[in-house]
């Protein structure tokens, strides 16, 4: 649950000595938000529900009223809560609290813990409670899991700095002091909640924080009365409806319980509703977090076992009341499409046709959610290289109709410009869509994508490297000078390539029109990267945070392009002129044929990428010319980039704004469907060794369980007859390890 501290409160003496300023580097791990409780069996101290901040600190320039800033930092001002800032006496042999209230404690402190160099800080919101009847319990120090690694010290580089956190405190907002807030694990008398649900969420939280059981004696939308779960106790809480007829009032409650309390099955306190409550903060923080990880930070937080399904209904839950129903969000598409389109007509689509080059990346990244589904872009690249998002949308799945569909979608937006290329990874039916909706253009593979299904059929070095070499060179006698290589090693290797990878994948066989040597897909990794941490939310809420996304990555292009200067983002060679545009270029016995009026070389770089190659480069030095602007292709502009990011994204007000669009077609959510494939099963497998004192029970797939009559070892094993029926090695692993728990 937390740190333990011992109980006895010791009071430091004003008039102690100067201490020795220890000017060095110092750790402050600062807990807040939580409160001392006693621990079970015992008169220790133990700090819950707190939350840990890291503060690096140089003691010459820091002091004690820098921390209580920070500290009120995370406090409402409003509420005049008197805040106590203490820390652990390392010195007294029963634990004691030091109280930081002048700055000679603050000095007292550093000089204590000078050696560690860092030092816990508990702050709480009223004295530290503790047990009038000192025990003799040794100081200890029980670290808090989850809070004891630097997550909560973001780097430089991070969204927030090192002096914010991303569990800010909330201020509550209903009622007096002791009001409902998800934060707040209090319950007294007179405690205020908004509603009936509102209060049975705190007090199944209450309970499972300080790990008791209550049984519900009355409950009905009027009032609720619970007792301890040990009928024996005086513990027993009522709330009943205020005069406004919503608001829930804790009237009457006897605190102190007189059972010993016990958390054993206290997990039917732990509702899907509560889970809901406790793991939103996370879920915002974090994004996607799985049910399993949700499970073991439950169980470090709150010390209950929680199961599996219990926590996906609820993180479900959690992102239902954070961004709404899923289902919702498809019936409200038309209304998010209106008001898109008054707001951004065409943005950038004409963006692209204005600034980029006419290259598109395709690719599909799988969504996270109730419906999964896959998100579907089409991405370019700009002046200066970088991502330029051009269009995307949520497919069902990969398949030829969907992408068929999104690709009708992209040439009805942006039609077939001149010179079009597009690349792909070959994914699942974009290979046909592609033949069908643009059977004309230049169709390239990623050769990384490539050389993944190469390795299945030809593995080795040998292979893979040729592979790249062939890719990289813009020579089309080095291309095939690279092939045959590999075909004097192993003919079947070309005849693979011919049958199956049909795409051009070597810059030798680029066209020169699109002035892009890519010949990889990673632009459309960019954008799937890009938007990874909002692929959990809903189908409208994803689109909505793709168009912000984009807006703001407008704006920052934009004031990026202001401050350049000039129309261009810009050996041993020898030349030998035959006229003044045309030249010989000579390199290391090497030469090449450079035309500058052309803006051509033999080595086809130039007219790939539209930037002169170190051939020109040379060509264009030897005549002395101060305006290479001249031999760079107008995508490489200033003015391109300017006009591809020329239109602004318009901000958007909130959904209940938008315009209603009255419309009989509805677009609903997908069926969900089992996915293809056959499905693993899993299987028992009884696997018994030479010592008969020994049984093991092995659970495995039984897709991968296969082969195990062929390993030598499974014949000092007696196993079940249905292992014996499969079929591979790949679990000779598993017997090794069986057999050494064996022997």
């Amino acid at each position: 649950m937390g740190d333990e501290v011992d109980t006895p409160r010791c009071e430091i003496n004003v008039h102690s000595p100067i201490i020795e300023q220890v000017i060095s580097k110092f750790k402050f791990k600062l807990k807040y938000g939580g409160f001392f409780r006693l621990a079970r069996n015992s008169c220790r101290q133990v700090y819950c529900l707190g939350l840990t901040k890291s503060l690096y600190i140089d003691t010459c320039s820091y002091n004690l009223n820098h921390l209580v800033q920070e500290v009120k930092k995370h406090y409402p001002s409003e509420s005049g809560t008197a805040l106590s800032i203490v820390f652990v006496d390392k010195h007294a042999k029963e634990q004691c609290f030091i109280e930081l209230d002048t700055d000679e404690s603050f000095m007292v402190m550093l000089s204590m813990y000078k050696e560690e160099k860092e030092i816990t800080i508990y702050v709480t919101t009223e004295k530290v409670r503790y047990n009038p009847n000192s025990c003799q319990d040794q100081v200890t120090h029980e670290s808090d899991e989850e809070n004891e690694t630097d997550s909560n010290c973001p780097s430089d580089s991070s969204y927030h700095s090192l002096h914010t956190s991303d569990h800010e405190y909330e201020p509550l907002n209903y009622g007096e002091p002791y009001a409902y807030s998800k934060k707040n694990s209090f319950m007294k008398l007179n405690s205020i909640f908004p509603n009936v649900i509102a209060f049975r969420r705190a007090l199944n939280h209450y309970a499972l924080t300080n790990e008791f059981e209550y049984d519900i004696e009355k409950s009905d939308l009027t009032r609720l009365t619970a007792c301890c779960g040990d009928k024996t106790c005086k513990w027993r809480i009522h709330a009943s409806l205020t005069q406004d007829g919503v608001t829930f009032d804790v009237n009457k409650f006897v605190e102190t319980h007189s059972c010993t309390r016990s958390n054993k099955g206290g997990n039917k306190h732990a509702t899907q509703g509560w889970i809901a409550d406790v793991v939103t903060d996370k879920l915002k923080s974090e994004g996607d977090v799985s049910p399993v990880d949700l499970q073991k930070w439950l169980m470090q937080s709150y010390n209950v076992d929680i199961p599996y399904m219990r926590v996906f209904r609820g993180r479900e839950q959690a992102y239902t009341d954070m961004y709404g129903k899923w289902d919702d969000s498809y019936e409200n598409i038309y209304d998010f499409k209106l008001e898109l389109e008054k707001r951004n007509p065409g943005t950038c689509s004409k963006g692209f046709l204005a600034g980029c080059r006419p290259y598109i990346g395709l690719d599909a990244c799988h969504l996270k959610g109730k419906f999964n589904g896959v998100l579907a872009a089409a991405t370019s690249i700009d002046g200066n290289n970088g991502m330029f998002p051009v269009a995307y949308g949520v497919l069902e799945s990969e398949n030829t109709k969907s992408w068929t569909w999104f690709l009708k979608s992209l040439e009805k937006a942006i039609g077939t410009p001149n010179g079009l290329v597009i690349s792909s990874d070959m994914q699942k039916g974009l290979e046909a869509a592609i033949t069908q909706v643009y059977p004309n253009v230049e169709h390239r593979e990623c050769i990384r994508h490539l050389c993944s299904n190469f390795k299945k059929h030809f593995r080795g070095e040998f292979f893979t490297g040729k592979l790249w070499d062939a890719s990289n060179t813009y020579s089309a006698s080095e291309y095939d000078r690279l092939l045959n290589d590999i075909a004097s090693v192993r003919p079947k290797a070309i005849a693979y390539l011919n049958e199956n990878h049909k795409k051009i994948w070597s810059r030798s066989k680029f066209g020169t029109f699109v002035k892009c040597n890519h010949n990889t897909n990673n632009i459309s990794e960019t954008f799937n990267s890009w938007i990874g941490d909002i692929r959990y939310k809903s189908v409208l809420d994803l689109l909505d945070a793709i168009r912000v996304k984009l807006m703001e990555r407008f704006d920052k292009k934009r004031n990026k392009v202001k401050k350049w200067k000039g129309p261009l983002n810009l050996g041993d060679f020898q030349v030998r002129r035959s006229s003044d545009n045309h030249a010989e270029v000579n390199y290391k016995g090497e030469r090449w044929d450079v035309i500058l009026d052309e803006k051509k070389c033999s080595c086809r770089e130039w007219q790939v990428t539209g930037l002169p190659c170190v051939h020109a480069a040379a060509f264009i030095a030897f005549t002395r010319e101060t305006s290479w602007d001249r031999y760079v292709d107008t995508y490489f502009t200033v003015q391109k980039f300017k006009v591809a990011y020329a239109l602004e994204i318009a901000p958007m007000p909130g959904k209940d704004q938008w315009m209603h669009m009255e419309t009989i077609e509805k677009i609903y959510p997908p069926i969900l469907k089992r996915p293809p494939g056959r499905q693993k099963k899993r299987e028992l497998y009884h696997v018994m060794s030479p010592r008969k004192d020994i049984d093991v029970r092995v659970v495995v797939c039984t897709d991968t369980m296969k082969g195990l009559a062929k390993i030598p070892q499974v014949n000092h094993l007696i196993m079940h007859p249905l292992a014996r029926r499969k079929n591979t090695k790949e679990h000779e692993f598993l017997f090794k390890v069986l057999l050494d728990f064996s022997i």
